[in-house]
């Protein structure tokens, strides 16, 4: 074997040898570099899937998070759709209740559309050879004749309800006369027989929430008009907005004598004129039996009455 210092290298086989030595050598050589490189390789390799597995664990907190927000989202959007479900039932029975409204007034307007063809062919007929004076007298009689049938007409459509037939004429006269005591008597015994309630003398809740609005439109209206905006629903739900406390508000509008003992004015004693307080009528306190000693059920009833105009 070749061993150094030994001058048999310079022979063919010590040249074999130290050949086969080298060849060795640099396959150990090679060896650690292969096992240098693989660490190497290795290492960074690990280095790219901890990189990777910390990008996969943000991205997973990101899912999660929005995860938790769709279902947030979720609940909200049920929450919603209840109440616009709720919401939709409440403005489907309103619809129904416009649509019976409607298909009466329909009915009403026939009646009127087929009274003006009348009076439009009496018009028609006015002779054209006749004198002038005759003319001229026939057609002043004719117009007026005219007038006050649309007047009539008139107070038909508007004064008499199409949901519950009632006839709000007398009403108007009252309060064109002033006379508030009668008109309120009258508003008070008209709201009691459209919910078939003369013998109780009151409403409760379950009548309050079926009465009728164009019934209340058509009564706070003529209150409204003929008071000069002191009286009506209109004006003692505004007033009941600021307080919403029955016995606050009967105070304010002058049903109540006193907060401190509870003492209801007796009808008798209202002030029937225009010095009354504002919202004194209709006397609803009537209606609502506000002068009963359950504070919690006329704050109840008041309170459906009022939200109902």
């Amino acid at each position: 074997m070749f061993k150094a210092g030994n001058d048999n290298w310079k022979t063919p086989l010590g040249y074999y040898e130290k050949a086969i030595e080298e060849l060795r050598r640099s396959r150990e050589e090679l060896q650690d570099m292969k096992a240098n490189n693989n660490l190497h390789n290795i290492e960074s390799n690990l280095a790219s899937f901890q990189t990777e597995i910390k990008e996969l664990k943000s991205n997973l907190q990101t899912m999660q998070e929005r995860l938790t927000n769709t279902e947030e989202t979720a609940i909200e959007a049920q929450i919603r759709s209840a109440e616009t479900q709720k919401a939709s039932l409440a403005v489907q029975t309103e619809l129904q209740a416009l649509k019976e409204i409607m298909t009466d007034e329909q009915k009403s307007n026939y009646k009127i559309l087929e009274e003006l063809r009348q009076i439009k062919e009496q018009i028609s007929q006015f002779p054209s050879h006749a004198l002038e004076r005759d003319s001229q007298t026939l057609i002043i009689k004719s117009l007026s004749d005219v007038q006050l049938h649309l007047s009539k007409l008139a107070a038909e459509l508007t004064l008499v309800s199409h949901t519950s037939g009632i006839d709000y004429r007398k009403l108007q006269e009252l309060l064109a006369e002033k006379k508030w005591q009668e008109a309120d008597r009258e508003t008070y015994f008209t709201m009691l027989k459209i919910c078939d309630r003369e013998e109780e003398g009151f409403l409760d809740s379950g009548e309050i929430q079926k009465f009728p609005r164009h019934d209340l439109y058509i009564i706070n209206k003529l209150w409204v008009q003929y008071s000069e905006g002191r009286f009506g629903f209109s004006v003692q739900q505004g007033l009941w907005q600021a307080k919403k406390d029955c016995k606050r508000f009967a105070y304010k509008v002058g049903w109540l004598a006193s907060l401190a003992n509870s003492e209801w004015v007796k009808y008798e004693e209202y002030t029937f004129s225009l010095d009354a307080p504002k919202g004194h009528f209709p006397s609803i306190s009537r209606l609502v039996g506000l002068d009963s000693r359950n504070i919690s059920a006329l704050q109840r009833r008041l309170n459906i009455f009022l939200s109902r105009y």
